[in-house]
């Protein structure tokens, strides 16, 4: 790009260039300065003709009405007028397409041309502007989703006010019924459903009849085939069966906890949740522009207005949790898709901003090699975890890096969250902003199990909180139910995760109280990773009885140090790898450990490289008895560990591959000295059911659980 036309930190020109910018006449006497030249014109054509110059005088009287809606400020939900957008998309757009080698001359020439053009082109641009406002108003598309109140999911779920004496038994939950079902494409669920749930029953395979908005259909397919890899003959629909499944779920506003996200169908989970949010959005806006029209036209006739609530305290809606910039930069990338058709130019603001600052930071980085490739799709692109971003949605544009109260969807991850919503005591915290939240999203759950998943239960103790502050909000125009504070049971939560946590499960059933009812996605039938050990080893799986779920730690530890230890620290357990996937248990053993002067090396999340490698080394030698590796630097790290003669896991892994793959790294059985032996001891608990199944296979967990018997053997390669 060359350098600017009037010196702004451009070339240095001879005097010439220094003279002040002619100046264009205008009909009301005054002047401005010179337009850019031609090429750069053609090249803006479209964000220029977006956006307005004119002053009053040359708007016309219909305008003039349309303008006043646009800037009455009716209320915080009222989406920002097309002038405001596009003029910020412009400023971000206007040092482009710069020409480097323009003469004084060429100059001159070209500024009396744009004093003969100026003109006509804000007559036209004039005309532009009411036939935009025309179609964002007056849309034929927005009064028919406005009049199908009785059929509109969106309608039924968020304009149906709810009574008090139903809103408690909701709370408790008194009146949910439990129910199992089988959904084509995905597995069974079980469904929670309410009495006071609304009854939306769609068979039609046709989105423009799901109520999707028609300028979101024309772009699924093509979105589809491009964002999400998708090869397959759509014929009449442009989802997959899963994806039909899905979105069938989530655009009847139920909660959804689905345990089954792969590599091969996450990004066609990222398409639904992306779709269904725009929707969500769309939906809204339409709703707030249709309502400013009628006031205006009602004028000071405002003696019943209850028809017109159609926001809440704080504008933004939808609130989409990620655990990495490469996630949120993928997102914006399937919006964009979905809300620009591919023939159009991409108005978006701050979009250069946005991709320097979530692309890969530096390209000439190596990345791992020979790492699983479920590793490798994790870590791709950037993996920096603290980052927030706000979007506002208008007509076809996306601007990105608006204030929270300025938007309609928020990207953030849990770290970027909590430093914005702080701790009791802090001097500057903001949570205001969560109030009104409708569609609330965990992409990839259990990488939050990863970072820290304290972040994710003190965001929702915040939502939905009273206000501190108005923020602007016109209190005639928000929801009965929000000013209530029955918001919880309006909201939508979906939940993605590649495997099933007792964590993930307990905010789904503790903070989760969506009147439309909930839907759990269980875990197929599995024989457990436990078939995927390539060496013949005897496995001790040792119950752990404990009274409840909050002291099944403290009844761990005691049956480690009394049980497994004294064994584990004989001579023939030398090199044994202590499996450790809660920090807080690595600590306590380490602390121990050091009590009683025993020879271990660790390896944590928290260690240096420089200190991963001597404790590697160490182990390897034979010149470490123990080696506490917690789960977390094996997520981050997927060390090759070498040496390994035994291991303990002093609690099932989160992730069940985990297990057969450090077992699969024991040393080669045959180049053991006579008389040793390699070994795999397990502790569980009744609570660990979830990852025990997922480990030995579902039908030796039932027997497992509920048996008498309180030690249990296997060797992988024997019929058991």
């Amino acid at each position: 790009m060359g350098p600017r036309r009037h010196g702004w930190g451009g070339k240095k020109r001879h005097k010439k260039t220094k003279r002040p910018a002619k100046k264009q006449k205008t009909e009301n006497g005054k002047r401005s300065l010179p337009e850019k030249p031609s090429e750069t014109r053609e090249a803006s054509q479209e964000v220029l003709e977006s956006s307005s110059s004119e002053s009053e005088e040359e708007i016309s009287d219909y305008q003039k009405l349309m303008f006043s809606i646009k800037t009455s400020g009716a209320g915080t939900d009222d989406a920002e007028s097309s002038e405001e957008e596009d003029d910020d998309v412009g400023d971000n757009n206007k040092d482009e397409n710069e020409d480097d080698n323009i003469s004084d001359d060429e100059l001159e020439e070209e500024d009396e041309e744009m004093d003969n053009v100026n003109e006509v082109k804000g007559k036209v641009m004039a005309t532009k502007n009411i036939e935009e406002e025309e179609e964002v108003i007056g849309s034929d598309e927005d009064e028919e989703h406005f009049q199908m109140k009785e059929s509109d999911p969106f309608s039924i779920h968020f304009e149906n006010d709810k009574e008090e004496d139903l809103i408690t038994d909701l709370e408790k939950k008194e009146s949910w019924k439990k129910s199992n079902t089988k959904v084509p494409h995905i597995g069974s669920a079980s469904v929670m459903t309410s009495t006071h749930q609304s009854k939306v029953n769609s068979t039609d395979r046709d989105l423009k009849k799901q109520y999707v908005k028609s300028k979101l259909c024309t772009q699924v397919l093509e979105t589809n085939k491009k964002q999400c890899d998708v090869e397959q003959d759509f014929g009449d629909y442009p989802l997959t069966g899963f994806q039909e499944s899905l979105f069938k779920i989530i655009n009847n506003y139920q909660d959804l906890y689905l345990p089954n996200r792969t590599i091969s169908n996450g990004e066609q989970i990222r398409l639904v949740y992306c779709l269904h949010a725009l929707n969500h959005v769309l939906k809204t806006r339409s709703r707030v522009i249709t309502h400013n029209t009628k006031l205006k036209k009602r004028g000071e006739d405002q003696t019943d207005s209850s028809e017109y609530r159609d926001q809440g305290l704080t504008r933004p809606k939808v609130l989409i949790v990620l655990p990495f910039r490469e996630a949120a930069l993928r997102v914006v990338k399937m919006m964009t898709s979905l809300l620009i058709p591919k023939d159009q130019k991409h108005v978006i603001g701050n979009r250069k901003r946005f991709y320097s600052e979530y692309t890969e930071l530096d390209k000439d980085i190596k990345k791992p090699a020979n790492k699983p490739a479920e590793y490798d799709e994790i870590f791709s692109g950037n993996i920096d975890d603290h980052f927030r971003v706000g979007i506002s949605v208008a007509k076809n544009t996306l601007k990105l890096y608006t204030p929270f109260y300025s938007s309609d969807i928020i990207l953030a991850s849990p770290l970027g969250l909590r430093t914005v919503i702080g701790a009791e005591g802090d001097k500057e915290r903001d949570y205001d902003f969560l109030n009104s939240i409708e569609l609330l999203i965990f992409d990839q759950a259990d990488i939050f199990l990863m970072q820290n998943w304290d972040h994710i239960t003190h965001l929702m103790k915040h939502l939905h909180l009273q206000p501190s502050e108005a923020h602007g909000v016109d209190f005639s125009r928000v929801r009965m139910w929000t000013v209530n504070g029955w918001s919880k049971f309006y909201r939508q939560t979906l939940m993605f995760s590649s495997v099933g946590a007792p964590q993930i499960n307990a905010i789904f059933n503790r903070h989760c109280y969506n009147y439309a009812g909930m839907m759990m996605i269980t875990r197929p039938n599995t024989s457990g990773t436990i078939c995927q050990i390539v060496i013949q080893l005897p496995q001790t799986y040792h119950k752990v009885k404990t009274t409840s779920y909050s002291s099944a730690a403290d009844d761990r530890f005691e049956f480690f140090i009394k049980k497994i230890l004294p064994h584990q620290k004989e001579a023939l357990k030398a090199q044994t790898l202590l499996f450790v996937p809660s920090y807080f248990d690595f600590v306590r053993l380490r602390n121990h450990f050091v009590r009683e002067d025993l020879d271990f090396s660790q390896i944590c999340e928290y260690s240096s490289d420089k200190n991963n490698s001597r404790s590697r080394s160490y182990f390897f030698h034979g010149n470490a008895h123990f080696l506490l590796y917690t789960e977390r630097a094996h997520f981050f790290k997927r060390f090759k560990l070498r040496g390994i003669r035994h291991i303990v896991f002093y609690e099932l892994p989160t992730y069940p591959h985990y297990y057969s793959e450090l077992c699969n790294m024991i040393q080669d059985l045959h180049s053991l000295k006579e008389g040793d032996t390699c070994t795999c001891t397990a502790m569980y608990t009744p609570y660990d059911a979830q990852k025990l199944a997922e480990v030995v296979g579902t039908n030796r967990t039932s027997i497992m659980i509920n048996s008498s018997k309180t030690t249990h053997m296997f060797v992988t390669g024997d019929d058991t």
